[in-house]
């Protein structure tokens, strides 16, 4: 493996982890489960050297003063316990805060069968809102249809314990690596009939070099050309969508949800498509900046996200 790892070259095997700490969240209260991240973290923390440099390097860039690897990989652990409590039922949305954005216009869309793409990051928890969306908890008069676009090979054993923890969940699962015109027809129509579509849009492909090189944090930073031309395929509303924890730490966790409309459509002329792909993905790369200086501990791309670019 070279230095430079992107995160598809890592084995990302969190399923058993996941699994246990389900089978503990049925035995314990939630906030027993909770506790025990701080140990998983210690563990990922203390024998994780190549997690703690690329941690180290990320908080350099996004906050002044002192910063510490072993509270953001703590973070993470205890994005992982939220994970399974959201999708096992045990966490309400009276917990959650909507900020004084883009959220009405979301939900109007929503409420009035409009289909909707949200664009997700690894900033705070998307895995949360779609738990609560699943349990009919969205804060919408509309039960959500949603669809995630995602690496199957990555995710499809997470998936697959998502549905065996929760097997009324209403998410569809397309595989990011097989998209192409029949796909897109697919997504197309799920749209019309009032769907949700959900993509991340911080994680480079594996399968193509073609990526946008926008600035992030004060350097170049890859991010995915495909999610954001699928966004002009699809030409749906499109919102940026993040779910942060109001306090890094705690035992009782209270979430802010931010969402921001990207301002741009795509009903446009064909030679200008490509100008309003760019503006989107910057318009998205500068919110996802600003709410990692607000939360800089809930970043999970731990790994060498800056690598690769000609900066």
């Amino acid at each position: 493996m070279s230095e430079n790892t992107q995160w598809y070259e890592v084995k990302q095997n969190h399923n058993l982890g996941y699994a246990l700490m389900f089978f503990v969240l049925k035995i314990f209260p939630a906030g027993f489960m909770r506790f025990l991240a701080f140990p998983i973290g210690f563990f990922y923390w203390a024998f994780g050297k190549k997690t703690r440099r690329i941690s180290k390097d990320y908080l350099r860039r996004v906050a002044t003063g002192k910063t510490s690897t072993f509270r953001h990989i703590s973070s993470f652990a205890l994005n992982l316990v939220e994970n399974v409590q959201s999708w096992a039922g045990k966490f309400s949305f009276k917990n959650v805060t909507w900020q004084d954005d883009d959220v009405g216009d979301l939900v109007a869309n929503i409420n009035a069968g409009r289909g909707t793409v949200i664009v997700i990051s690894h900033l705070g928890n998307a895995q949360m809102m779609k738990g609560l969306a699943s349990m009919g908890e969205s804060g919408t008069e509309r039960k959500m249809n949603i669809t995630t676009i995602s690496d199957a090979k990555i995710s499809s054993g997470f998936n697959a314990l998502l549905n065996e923890i929760n097997p009324d969940s209403s998410f569809n699962l397309v595989n990011s690596n097989d998209i192409g015109p029949e796909t897109i027809l697919l997504l197309q129509e799920r749209l019309e009939k009032g769907g949700v579509v959900v993509i991340a849009g911080d994680r480079v492909s594996a399968h193509t070099d073609r990526n946008l090189e926008i600035d992030f944090l004060e350097a170049k930073a890859r991010f995915p050309y495909g999610v954001f031309l699928l966004l002009a395929l699809l030409k749906a509303p499109t919102y940026f969508v993040n779910g942060l924890r109001h306090k890094d730490f705690t035992l009782s966790p209270k979430y802010d949800m931010f969402v921001k409309k990207n301002p741009l459509d795509f009903d446009c002329p064909r030679k200008e498509r490509e100008a309003r792909i760019r503006q989107t993905a910057e318009n998205y790369v500068q919110n996802l900046e600003k709410l990692c200086k607000m939360h800089p501990y809930q970043w999970y791309n731990f790994f060498d996200f800056w690598s690769g670019t000609n900066d």
